[in-house]
C-alpha cells in the first residue's frame, strides 16, 4: 500500500487542525469541510450529508481520514448525533469505496464504551479497560460512535478498503487544557479521569495511515496516566466505589497513576506511543496563569 494523497474530513476543526499538521509531514493532505479554516492547504468543500460532494472531495485520494461529526460537547439532539455522525459516516465509507480509497481512518470514541456516560448501572468490569471490554452505550453519540464501528467493519467484509476506527478519549488541545483541569478539579467530580491530548491523537491518525497488513482494527487512545494527582486504585475506590478485577497489577505498580484504559492494542500493532504527563500539562497550566 501506498499512501500518497489524504482527504482529511473535518480538517478545519478543532482536532483537524491538529491531524492536518502532523499528516502534513508525510502525506499531500487534503481538507474537505464546510469551511476551509486557516490551514493553508488544499481545499475542497464538501458536507458529509452530500455524497455526490463527498465523491468529488475523495477522487485520487489514497486515503481518507474521517473526522468531521458532531461532537458530544455540542449538546445537539439524539436525532442530529444519528443523522450526521451515522448517515454522514456511511456516506465517506460508501464514496471512499466507490472512488477505490485504499484505506479509511475513523475518528470513533470512548464513547462507543458506553463508559463514559458514568451510568450508575455501567462501571467497569475489569481493569484496565481495553478493546475486549463489554460495550453498553446507551446515549445516542455513544450509540453513533459504535454503529459507525460496525459500519466500517461491513465495508472490510465487502470490499477492498482497509478501514481503522480511533477512539480518543477526552482530547486536550492546548487551547483547552485550563478548562479541561478546571472540570477534572471540580469537588466530587464523578469521572475516570482519562485524557488523551491533541498531538498524540494526530500522530495515532499518523500511525494508523502507515500500519501495514491491518484490514480492520478499534483501538483507544489514552494517555498513560490519569488527570488525578491520587494513585488510580485509590480515587477509583473514593469516586466509583469497589474496584473491579485488576486483570493486570503489575500495570498499578508500575506505574500508580496509570490510566484506567489501556493503549496496549494501538502500541503493539500501530506503532503508536502516548508522550504526554498530566502533572507536566498541570505545570505548564499553573504558568501560564
Amino acid at each position: 500500500m501506498s499512501i500518497k494523497r489524504v482527504v482529511v474530513t473535518g480538517g478545519a476543526g478543532r482536532v483537524g487542525g491538529y491531524v492536518v499538521r502532523q499528516l502534513l509531514k508525510s502525506y499531500e493532505v487534503v481538507i474537505a469541510d464546510l469551511v476551509a479554516g486557516d490551514s493553508g492547504v488544499e481545499y475542497i468543500e464538501a458536507n458529509v450529508m452530500d455524497l455526490p460532494q463527498l465523491r468529488k472531495a475523495f477522487e485520487g485520494a489514497d486515503a481518507v481520514v474521517h473526522l468531521a461529526a458532531l461532537d458530544y460537547d455540542w449538546n445537539c439532539a439524539p436525532e442530529e448525533y444519528i443523522d450526521i455522525n451515522v448517515r454522514g459516516t456511511w456516506h465517506v465509507l460508501q464514496a471512499a469505496s466507490e472512488m477505490k480509497v485504499q484505506k479509511v481512518v475513523l475518528c470513533s470514541s470512548v464513547s462507543a464504551c458506553g463508559l463514559s456516560e458514568m451510568r450508575p448501572d455501567w462501571h467497569p468490569v475489569s481493569l484496565p479497560i481495553d478493546e475486549t471490554h463489554e460495550n453498553k452505550p446507551v446515549q445516542a453519540y455513544s450509540v453513533s460512535k459504535i454503529v459507525m464501528e460496525q459500519m466500517a467493519k461491513s465495508f472490510v467484509d465487502g470490499t477492498d478498503m482497509d478501514v481503522i476506527c480511533l477512539r480518543p478519549l477526552a482530547v486536550v488541545l492546548d487551547e483547552s487544557l485550563e478548562q479541561y483541569i478546571e472540570f477534572v478539579d471540580a469537588p466530587d467530580r464523578h469521572w475516570l479521569f482519562y485524557y488523551v491530548t491533541a498531538e498524540d491523537v494526530a500522530t495515532a491518525f499518523d500511525c494508523a495511515l502507515k500500519a501495514e497488513g491491518l484490514r480492520y482494527g478499534t483501538f483507544f487512545l489514552s494517555a498513560d496516566d490519569t488527570s488525578h494527582p491520587e494513585p488510580t486504585l485509590e480515587w477509583y475506590q473514593d469516586v466509583i466505589g469497589d474496584l473491579p478485577t485488576v486483570s493486570i497489577p503489575r500495570r498499578f505498580q508500575e506505574n500508580p497513576r496509570a490510566s484506567v484504559f489501556s493503549s496496549s492494542a494501538a502500541k503493539e500493532l500501530l506503532g503508536w506511543q502516548p508522550t504526554s504527563d498530566f502533572e507536566q500539562l498541570r505545570a505548564k497550566a499553573k504558568a501560564r496563569a
